[in-house]
């Protein structure tokens, strides 16, 4: 695809090309002219904004010093069946675990 004015404006002014946020940009730009694109890609754009994800302390995504390459990054939201697990604090997992464990389970005969 070639480039347009929006694509043309957003590669100026962002580092990274191409990422999500470039994209989410371009997209941006397209709507405020009228040209209007939608797709599947599109739509988990938007539902990957939604999620609001940070590192596994709390930091945003991306942040300087929230960890370098080894902090992993999670989503804060359930936004949809298709998020990924949400990251939550280890004493609620592990309660949660211990719940599952509890209940008994019958054998077949």
């Amino acid at each position: 695809m070639a480039d347009d004015a929006c694509t043309k404006k957003v590669k100026r002014s962002y580092k990274k090309w191409p990422s999500a946020r470039a994209s989410q940009a371009v997209a941006k730009c397209r709507k405020s002219k009228g040209q209007v694109k939608k797709s599947a890609k599109g739509a988990s754009l938007k539902r990957w904004d939604k999620e609001k994800w940070k590192t596994a302390s709390g930091k945003p995504c991306g942040a300087k010093g929230a960890g370098g390459s080894r902090s992993y990054c999670r989503p804060t939201k359930k936004v949809s069946s298709k998020t990924p697990s949400t990251r939550r604090p280890a004493k609620q997992a592990a309660q949660k675990r211990a719940g599952k464990r509890a209940s008994p389970q019958r054998r077949r005969k």
